[in-house]
Order: C-alpha cells, then sequence, then structure tokens
C-alpha cells in the first residue's frame, strides 16, 4: 500500500478518536471526560486493527500477483530455450552440410547464409516470445480444444503442388512439368471458425513454429511467362490442416500478433531467395508487409542491417504495402523504407482503389509496382487512358490481380498492362526452403 494510503487511514481514525475525547461530553451527556477518553482510545484502537487487516489483505494481493506473474516467466523462458535448442539444431545442421560440400568456397557461402539468418532470427526471438503476446500461456488447462481436434465436416479441399522450383524447370522441360503435374498433394483448409478458435490457431501456430510460405505466381504478359512471386502466409495445426490469412490478419492484428507473423514471413522468404540464388535462377518476391510492421523501428533496423551485409538478396525482394497504409506512414517509417530501398529492394504498393494519384511522387518515393484489380479500368476510359499515359515515362510496373478467366485476361491485355496475377496463371502453394 502506498505511503499516502498509510497515512490517509491513521489521519481519519485518529481524528475520530481525538473527536471522540473533545466533543464526546458536549453531545452525549452522561459521558465524562475519563468515559470520553475510553471512548476515543477504543475507536484509536479500532482503526488500527483494521488499518492492519487492510495492509496484510493488501500485501497478500501483491505477493499472489507476483508469484503468477513469476511462474508465467518460468514458462516465457522455458519457451524460450526449446527455441534457441531448435535454432542450435539448425546451426549444427548448416555447418554438417558445409563439411560434406566439396568446395571451400561452397562451405564458407553455407556457413555464411546460416550464421546471418540466424542473426536475423535473434531478432525475431524477443517478439515472437514476448509475453504480451500471449504465445506461451497455459492453454492446455482451458476447456477449449483446438479446432483441428473437431470433427472434419467443416473442412473444403485445396489442390496444390509440392515444389514451387519445378515451374521453372517447367519452361525448360516438358517432361518435368508432366511430373510436376502428376506429384499433386492435397492441403486441407479450415473454414467457419470462430475467433475464438481462430486466435488459438495463430497463438499455437506461432508458438509451435507452425506458419508456412504460400507462393502465387506474377507473369509477364502477353507470354504468360513466370518472372515473380508473390509470398503469402499459412498458419498449419497440428495436423497438417491450414487457415487462410482471410481467416486470420484481421484477428491477429487486433491480438498484436501480426507483426510476428510478417516477420516470420519475411524471413522465410530470405530463405527460400537464399535456396533461388544457389540454384541460378533470377527471381524476385513480393512480400506484404503490414503497417504495424512497418511502425516496428527495432526490427526494421535489425533487417536493414542484414540487407546491408547480405546484398545479394536485396534485388530479389519486393516490399509490398497497401496503399492506403502507405499513405498514412510517418516520415520516420517512411524513412525506414528508403533506406531499405537504398540497398536495393523495390516497393509495391498494392489494394489500389483509385486512378487518381500522383505518380511522379509515387516514383519519386521509390515504388516500382502498382498493384490492383482490373475493374478499375472500366470506371473512366478517358481516365484510364490519361493514367497509362502518364505511367509510360516513369519507372513502374502494372500488374493487375485476381485474373481468373480468359476473358478477363483478354480485357487486361487490351491496356498493355506488363504483368499479371491470379488463379488463371497458378493458385498459392505450399514452398519450403
Amino acid at each position: 500500500m502506498p505511503l499516502l494510503h498509510h497515512l490517509f487511514f491513521i489521519t481519519i481514525y485518529c481524528g475520530l478518536a481525538l473527536i471522540a475525547v473533545l466533543f464526546g461530553p458536549n453531545y452525549i451527556p452522561d459521558l465524562q471526560t475519563g468515559g470520553a477518553m475510553l471512548l476515543g482510545l477504543w475507536i484509536f484502537l479500532a482503526g488500527v486493527v483494521l488499518h492492519e487487516i487492510i495492509t496484510r489483505r493488501g500485501n497478500d494481493e501483491d505477493t499472489t500477483a507476483k508469484l503468477e506473474t513469476l511462474h508465467h516467466n518460468q514458462a516465457v523462458l522455458r519457451d524460450r530455450i526449446s527455441w534457441t535448442r531448435r535454432e542450435i539444431k539448425g546451426m549444427a545442421e548448416a555447418f554438417e552440410a558445409a563439411g560434406q560440400s566439396s568446395k571451400l568456397s561452397e562451405e564458407q557461402n553455407i556457413i555464411n547464409d546460416a550464421l546471418s539468418e540466424v542473426n536475423l532470427l535473434k531478432t525475431l526471438m524477443p517478439r515472437l516470445t514476448d509475453p504480451f503476446l500471449g504465445l506461451f500461456d497455459d492453454e492446455e488447462s482451458s476447456q477449449f480444444q483446438e479446432p483441428e481436434k473437431k470433427e472434419n465436416t467443416r473442412q473444403k479441399q485445396q489442390v496444390v503442388k509440392s515444389d514451387f522450383l519445378d515451374d521453372f524447370r517447367n519452361e525448360r522441360s516438358m517432361s518435368a512439368r508432366q511430373k510436376t503435374e502428376t506429384a499433386k498433394e492435397e492441403v486441407s483448409v479450415l473454414s467457419d471458425l470462430s475467433e475464438t478458435e481462430v486466435l488459438s490457431i495463430v497463438r499455437r501456430s506461432l508458438r509451435d513454429d507452425r506458419i508456412d510460405m504460400f507462393l502465387q505466381p506474377v507473369v509477364a504478359l502477353p507470354q504468360r511467362k513466370r518472372k515473380f512471386y508473390e509470398c503469402f502466409s499459412r498458419l498449419r495445426t497440428s495436423n497438417g490442416q491450414v487457415i487462410e490469412p482471410g481467416q486470420y490478419v484481421s484477428i491477429a492484428t487486433r491480438a498484436g500478433l501480426i507483426t510476428a507473423i510478417d516477420n516470420m514471413l519475411l524471413f522465410r522468404c530470405v530463405q527460400i531467395i537464399r535456396k533461388i540464388l544457389r540454384s541460378g535462377e533470377d527471381v524476385s518476391f513480393f512480400v506484404n508487409l503490414s503497417s504495424h510492421t512497418l511502425k516496428d523501428q527495432d526490427f526494421f533496423d535489425d533487417f536493414v542491417d542484414f540487407v546491408r551485409g547480405n546484398i545479394e538478396i536485396a534485388p530479389h525482394l519486393i516490399i509490398e504495402v497497401a496503399q492506403d497504409e502507405f499513405l498514412n506512414l510517418k516520415a520516420s517509417e517512411l524513412l525506414s523504407l528508403e533506406r531499405l530501398m537504398g540497398h536495393g529492394c523495390r516497393l509495391s504498393l498494392d489494394r489500389v482503389g483509385t486512378l487518381d494519384m500522383d505518380l511522379k511522387a509515387l516514383a519519386a518515393g521509390r515504388v516500382r509496382f502498382l498493384k490492383f484489380e482490373g475493374w478499375l479500368f472500366s470506371e473512366d476510359r478517358g481516365k484510364t487512358q490519361k493514367f497509362l499515359n502518364d505511367l509510360r515515362s516513369l519507372p513502374i510496373e502494372l500488374v493487375v490481380e485476381k485474373i481468373e478467366t480468359e476473358d478477363a485476361l483478354v480485357q487486361v491485355l487490351d491496356q498493355d498492362v506488363a504483368y499479371g496475377q491470379g488463379y488463371l496463371f497458378g493458385e498459392p502453394r505450399p514452398a519450403k526452403p
């Protein structure tokens, strides 16, 4: 109990006792001076006892709260140690792979890659094990069971391919294409989940490292040649089912978990880029970051330092930000993006909802891609033509999203758009580094 509270209680019962002594005989005729003093003493002693009871109860509550905090921190520490063991194991595997390499240069590359990725992961650890995120709460004692253990009556099926690198081999080999088409894998997608169920899956997926990366191709038009990939996160349950971003992004954002998901997606993308560089392929990746991640100055500073030390990754990394979130960024957050672009990364704005924009200002701000849906072209033909004319003199490329039919593609091709994305060219499918 604070000192001021103690003084307040003491003042009250001492004042009451003094009032009883001084004014008691005036208001109680039968009360003499001696009786007034006894009454005052009784009030004083009662106040002392009551003060002691309140103080002890407050101390007991404080002690209980401290014990609960210690118990929670112990659980957090236990899981941090588990994470550390897993990363040490990953380092050991990387060093073992380096030891089996036949060339010294390849050994050194593997070691350097492993060390740089582990250093990047170290910046994620405090965020992923932050006790305020609630990732390591003791959920097993609750009555709620994760929906992955329920019946599969609420599932739908999606068909995806297992190895995204086959796409590049396919363009050079028809036999590889046929082999890929026969090697399909079904992924079960959970749907119709309540917010409580989704939040539980999010926490468990972060805690147990079950965040997978899915890739969807972005093709050059009209050739339909795969040029880029967009990265999507999928949260996987313990039995292999997944939930999609549309189900958990808003819920994870409200719970303060979206930054941790973005961080892990970015880390997975770095691993994929490493694999691409070793295979000699030339492809880049769009990685969508939320405004919450852009405002995480500590992580962004660490990531800029990581890119500076691994400059070969930068040309293959395209940071994607929603248009409305980009327009609301503060100067310090724009400066962080500028630093990242200065090392060779590129910037893309997606979810563009209007053609009324200052294209020259966007180009000056290092925006290199604009992504929107084709319906924008049908709003006003005159405005559309002016927009396309203004864009031709700027280093900004257009990507039209959600192209799902041949008819929609014909309408896009009429506008001389450089790139397209949608189910017509390929569905998102898992990629593992």
